[in-house]
């Protein structure tokens, strides 16, 4: 059964165009039509954003457990 389209490939491409050349592709899961190409894109995309420098950045600095740090510091713990 053929459906409509809700948007146009036109459109579509356009809007991809606006976002940073967004990659467009026409892709059908069910006629296994460029599903291969559209998700090697967006992985080889996704890959190339990365860098060892924004990986690290998202952890925080380590927290050392030697030393006196382990110590309550005084209060009215009742663990």
């Amino acid at each position: 059964m053929y459906r409509a389209r809700d948007v146009s490939a036109r459109r579509a491409q356009g809007w991809c165009h606006t976002k940073g050349d967004i990659p467009y592709f026409e892709t059908s899961a069910k006629e296994a039509i460029n599903v291969e190409q559209a998700f090697q894109a967006v992985a080889k995309n996704a890959m190339a954003q990365e860098t060892d420098v924004e990986l690290c950045s998202e952890f925080p600095d380590p927290i050392k457990l030697s030393g006196d740090n382990n110590k309550p510091q005084g209060g009215n713990c009742a663990c």
